[in-house]
């Protein structure tokens, strides 16, 4: 038995099981939209935490660099890692830039998903 949810409180069918931690917003999405929803949030933390860890990864290569006294082996040791901070930005920005294109290209949105609702009521 199916109980269509009525606009003022929330009406749930027999049995089915709700997350109450979740936002209303995100509980009332069907599957897919749910499942977009919680990769675009995804991506969004993962570019975070790659921008933190360019952040780290640059300043730890420039003090490696400034505290090596000379020896050969430590500076081309920070300027790897210099490097490889500056090669995980790009590869940053060229992830969001794909986004960009997609969303430009196709007129979809991959970082805010939006899923029409066809159902009429």
């Amino acid at each position: 038995m199916i109980i269509l949810p009525n606009p003022v409180t929330k009406v749930y069918a027999v049995n089915e099981i709700v997350n109450t931690s979740l936002p209303a917003n995100v509980q009332a999405m069907t599957p897919a939209a749910g499942l977009a929803f919680y990769i675009a949030i995804l991506w969004r933390s993962v570019v975070t935490l790659g921008g933190v860890a360019f952040l780290i990864f640059l300043i730890w290569g420039g003090i490696e660099w400034l505290t090596s006294g000379g020896d050969k082996t430590r500076v081309e040791t920070a300027q790897k890692m210099i490097s490889n901070a500056f090669i995980g930005l790009a590869v940053l920005i060229g992830s969001y830039a794909i986004a960009l294109f997609i969303q430009n290209a196709f007129k979809i949105n991959i970082l805010a998903p939006v899923f029409p609702n066809n159902i009429t009521q």
